[in-house]
């Protein structure tokens, strides 16, 4: 099969003898910070290695659940295929354009199986592919391929296109990324012209041919090392995203440009701005990526959307080396929340410099308000507030709050509202964390507090952390007047091992904390940090003057207690009621699932004890829940 694709003299017995013959296009987004991805790959790439012949591998490596350094190469045309294809998780699989599987874990790789492979190679094609290796030109700035479509039967598409492609197998010593993942097969390097492709045409009659040419650059990341490097094309009609043929070569060889290829790289931006305007420093390094010495080079670079700014630069950069760090011109940045400084590199040597793509960079920094706001300060998360800035922190395991939505599907906010600050901990892994920052507050004497919704649930027995934290210094050091781990954190049961929060207005719990002692200038943040646990969310923040709220309204904060436990056949919950008030209480599995009937109880003031009798519960860990007017609270127990 590989031999007649590139074989231009038979082309025409092959046409005759397996004109419907078809090689299946399997793509893959995965990612190197992506663990369920370092888990499924192995198998996966098991059952398409012995199916070569049927099926071909392109993969993405995404920024799920964070950005690589994969990734970070070439972001655009990884990007505009999770647009196109609307990739919402990490491994996700598509075969001939098609979302592999069914039902609620439609697209996830532990989908694929021989059948659907079999299937889809079953499919006839109404095309052939057939490409040329690449020719190069003088100075190594770019090749030259050729790849023949031909229509094995008459037909008409609507939005075809030719898209071309440059793979890579990708083999590290030590993992790149956080998964552990070493060996990367057939990873996409490069689309050409771009991830759009070319327009082909839309009507075809049988035996027609159409010649696509392709101009373009190696990137400088591609090895000349690499086990295999090859490039590939297929047809795909854009309105239903199926893939009608696909076809690759063999191994090829590279070379890069001659001329001193300068490739930028920025440092030294990044953090928390608490002034705006916010003055701004940074810098870049150009790498000489071609094989003759880097002279000369002018540098351009922005803030956020403003104007660009060049500086032009002078010095000596041997092939393969770097430059020392290059200061960039002031800046400022003139706009709260996230904030991206640009830099760009052109004309290496004082020539035009066709290989663009690896000549940009950029940092961010975060912005607060320069300006402290009077209270109350309110968020309901309804509509985009840029103030509200969500802030990855400083640590290498950054990851911010988001701002989110269900897509589509039910309201998840407090009170049914749609939108939610969400922290993803079962997605970024253990010890990653992150910030959600109240904008700067004006802090009066006399009583203040933080009021806002909370729903979290464990999932199983892994558990995460939240706090509310206040800052001096601007981020630089922070303390803690709120914090809340694992059982203590949750509103609801635990969900299964195999289940996420989703959750319901009856999911959150008011929290009203007591900030009357902070100082004066200081700014608050909320920081979640991921224990691998369960979907974690903020709603309707609010920080004001008075006392505090909530459920500590009405029973005393800390007094709640259940003995024994563990218990047998019946147990006491004591609680320390401020107000008469009537409360539920509904004992749940570690499953998450209610069992038996909830009680219901009109409480008095003062300290009262109820008896929730265990008889018929199996022996194993359970959770009470107690619910009042004001929110809900958990105790854990065993019952023996």
């Amino acid at each position: 099969m590989k031999k007649l694709l590139l074989t231009c003299g038979a082309a025409a017995a092959f046409f005759s003898t397996q004109a419907q013959q078809r090689l299946s296009l399997y793509e893959e987004f995965s990612g190197e910070n992506c663990a369920p991805c370092a888990a499924l790959n192995p198998a996966l790439m098991t059952l398409l290695g012995a199916n070569t012949s049927k099926v071909l591998l392109l993969k993405y490596q995404s920024p799920i659940p964070t950005a690589g350094p994969i990734y970070e190469e070439n972001t655009i045309f990884t990007d505009a295929r999770m647009d196109y294809y609307s990739v919402p998780f990490a491994p996700y699989g598509r075969i001939d354009g098609v979302v592999v599987g069914t039902g609620a874990d439609a697209g996830n790789i532990n989908q694929t199986t021989q059948t659907i492979i079999d299937n889809a190679a079953a499919v006839a094609s109404p095309f052939t592919i057939t490409i040329t290796n690449p020719t190069y030109n003088a100075d190594g700035q770019t090749f030259t391929a050729t790849a023949t479509v031909t229509a094995v039967t008459a037909g008409t598409y609507s939005n075809l296109k030719f898209r071309f492609v440059l793979a890579e197998q990708l083999d590290y010593a030590t993992a790149p990324g956080t998964n552990g993942e070493t060996s990367f097969h057939n990873v996409v390097r490069q689309m050409y012209p771009d991830a759009g492709g070319q327009n082909a045409p839309g009507t075809w009659t049988a035996g027609q041919t159409q010649t696509f040419t392709v101009t373009g650059s190696i990137p400088h990341y591609v090895k000349s090392t690499s086990a295999h490097r090859f490039f590939a094309a297929f047809l795909q009609t854009d309105g239903d995203k199926k893939v009608l043929q696909a076809a690759k070569t063999g191994d090829i060889t590279i070379q890069l440009p001659a001329a001193g290829v300068a490739s930028a790289s920025m440092t030294g931006v990044g953090g928390l701005k608490c002034e705006l305007p916010a003055n701004l420093t940074a810098s870049i390094t150009l790498k000489n990526t071609g094989t003759q010495p880097l002279t000369a080079a002018t540098i351009y670079y922005r803030a956020g959307t403003g104007a660009w700014l060049s500086q032009p630069w002078t010095g000596s950069v041997a092939p393969g080396a770097t430059s020392a760090a290059i200061p960039l011109g002031a800046m400022t940045a003139t706009t709260t929340g996230m904030v991206q400084v640009q830099d760009s590199v052109a004309l290496p040597n004082t020539k035009v410099d066709l290989n663009t793509y690896d000549n940009n960079s950029s940092g961010t920094v975060y912005v607060l308000n320069g300006t402290a706001s009077p209270l109350p300060l309110k968020y309901d998360l309804e509509t985009v507030n840029a103030a509200w800035v969500m802030w990855p922190g400083t640590s290498a395991s950054g990851f911010p709050f988001l701002r989110a939505s269900n897509d589509g599907g039910a309201a998840i906010g407090a009170g049914g509202s749609t939108f939610v600050a969400w922290y993803p901990c079962q997605q970024i892994g253990a010890g990653a964390n992150g910030f959600m920052l109240v904008p700067k507050a004006e802090l009066p004497a006399g009583a203040k507090a933080v009021d806002f919704m909370l729903a979290y649930a464990m999932r199983a027995t892994t558990g995460d952390k939240l706090e509310l934290l206040y800052s001096t210094d601007c981020g630089g050091n922070w303390t803690s007047v709120w914090s809340k781990s694992n059982a203590d954190l949750a509103t609801v049961p635990p969900t299964a091992e195999d289940k996420l929060l989703v959750p319901t207005a009856a999911s959150y719990k008011k929290i009203s904390v007591d900030i009357t002692s902070v100082p004066t200038g200081a700014i608050f943040g909320f920081k979640a940090t991921s224990g691998g646990g369960n979907n974690l969310f903020i709603d309707n923040i609010e920080v004001r003057t008075g006392t505090t709220s909530g459920i500590n309204e009405l029973v005393k904060e800390g007094s709640t207690r259940i003995y024994p436990n563990p218990t047998t056949d019946a147990f006491t919950v004591e609680l320390d009621m401020i107000k008469a008030s009537k409360v539920s209480f509904t004992i749940f599995n570690a499953l998450g699932q209610s069992v038996g009937q909830a009680s219901v109880k009109d409480l008095t003031s003062g300290v009262s004890k109820t008896t929730i009798d265990t008889r018929s519960l199996a022996p194993g860990m359970y959770y009470l829940n107690v619910n009042t007017d004001a929110g809900n609270l958990q105790q854990k127990f065993t019952k023996l």
